[in-house]
């Protein structure tokens, strides 16, 4: 059952989701179909009742991200339907963003499979029996699995005051010009396409920081996976910088030592992955 898909010692947080399921009659669908942008709503149709049948799995995305290898850090949106009734199974109706390692420890013996050796950015769409209250029946799961680094168009952004180069597809510090800024810079490296963020949001990010003084990396969260990081928790010339970015972005920011830890210029690469929602996920159903 999908309910064996409760994963443990992992970070699990909700998004939003909008559910769109045709009843019966004839607008009733043949098929199962689910459409969407990869970490958005995505939009899923098939006959209720589900047929009965064996297990399907269907990848409708193919990403160009990483092969996830045995043991990596993931980050995965999960969303499972009643194939009875269209109704979201996921705990408070929400569906579930999870951090976790590709291990069966972590993502149990059902899951794992499903994104072993899938690579980042792909959806994976499953029909499988189930038996909920003793009866037997379907259930539809919707699994996307995230990029854990940005990909896209790597862009120049003027001015930059230091520079990223991509060594083993992950960002790493160049060089920088002699006199650290004044203010705040922000360079866009890769410009997402998904939702504008703020000042006050969670947001599940990854990051390196080095110091300007002597270049020096002092954090790199690509080694051991995605952070949730509160924003409005951060250094002040970080709230300043990424207020008002787009989920998907790269961005390159550096921040005077007033504006950060206090000791000195820190230069910052970030990845903003995906953003937590509190809001439940909605079911909208056609007329007849």
């Amino acid at each position: 059952m999908w309910p064996a898909f409760a994963v443990a010692a992992v970070t699990i947080v909700a998004i939003v989701l909008a559910v769109f399921v045709l009843p019966g009659g004839d607008a009733k669908p043949r098929t199962l179909k689910v459409e969407g942008r990869l970490g958005a709503a995505p939009v899923a149709e098939f006959p209720i009742p589900y047929p009965e049948g064996k297990q399907k799995v269907r990848t409708t995305i193919r990403g160009s991200g990483q092969v996830v290898k045995p043991g990596q850090p993931v980050l995965l949106n999960l969303t499972v339907f009643s194939g009875e009734t269209g109704e979201i199974l996921s705990p408070d109706s929400r569906p579930q963003l999870i951090q976790a390692s590709a291990t069966t420890d972590d993502l149990t013996r059902e899951m794992a499979p499903l994104v072993i050796g899938r690579t980042e950015g792909s959806r994976v769409v499953v029909s499988r029996p189930a038996k909920r209250s003793g009866k037997d029946t379907m259930e539809i799961a919707v699994l996307d699995i995230l990029p854990t680094a940005i990909i896209g168009e790597k862009l120049d952004p003027p001015g930059a005051p230091a520079k990223i180069a991509i060594e083993n597809s992950l960002p790493q510090l160049v060089s920088r010009v002699d006199k650290s800024p004044d203010s705040p810079y922000l360079g866009v490296l890769v410009k997402g396409e998904g939702n504008q963020i703020s000042s006050t949001d969670k947001v599940v990010v990854q990051y390196g920081v080095w110091n300007w003084s002597d270049k020096k990396q002092t954090a790199y969260t690509w080694q051991n996976g995605p952070q949730l990081v509160d924003i409005a928790k951060t250094f002040p010339g970080v709230r300043e910088l990424v207020a008002d970015q787009t989920l998907g972005s790269r961005l390159l920011l550096v921040i005077p030592a007033d504006q950060a830890s206090g000791t000195d210029t820190l230069i910052v690469v970030m990845d903003l992955l995906a953003q937590p929602d509190q809001a439940r996920a909605r079911q909208k159903e056609a007329r007849k």
